[in-house]
């Protein structure tokens, strides 16, 4: 009889401790789930910040360039201007040096 008892109680520690397992199991298959949810949302939080990192250089490298090409632009019509004034200078000495020839 005792044997039996013996047997019966081994049974239950035996089933208590497969619960206990089966629990910790479940438990640790939710910490994994929710392992992997937070690992997306970090991967997903960090793919947004690198495009909107992306789009803020982009942004701001179109302004330096509108604005480098602003300065040459300014710069051309600054040459462009000066040398129109030194052709316009030479085209009327070169005509009042005709016209002292050709009127006396």
């Amino acid at each position: 009889m005792a044997g039996l008892g013996l047997i019966k109680s081994l049974a239950e520690k035996e089933h208590e401790l497969l619960a206990r397992l089966e629990g910790a199991k479940k438990e640790a298959e939710a910490m994994v789930k929710r392992a992997q949810e937070e690992a997306q949302a970090l991967l997903q939080e960090a793919e947004a910040k690198a495009k909107a990192l992306e789009e803020e250089y982009r942004a701001r490298e179109a302004k330096e360039v509108e604005a480098i090409l602003v300065a040459y632009r300014q710069r051309a019509e600054e040459e462009a201007r000066k040398v129109k004034e030194a052709v316009q200078a030479k085209l009327q000495a070169a005509v009042e040096l005709v016209l002292k020839e050709v009127l006396p």
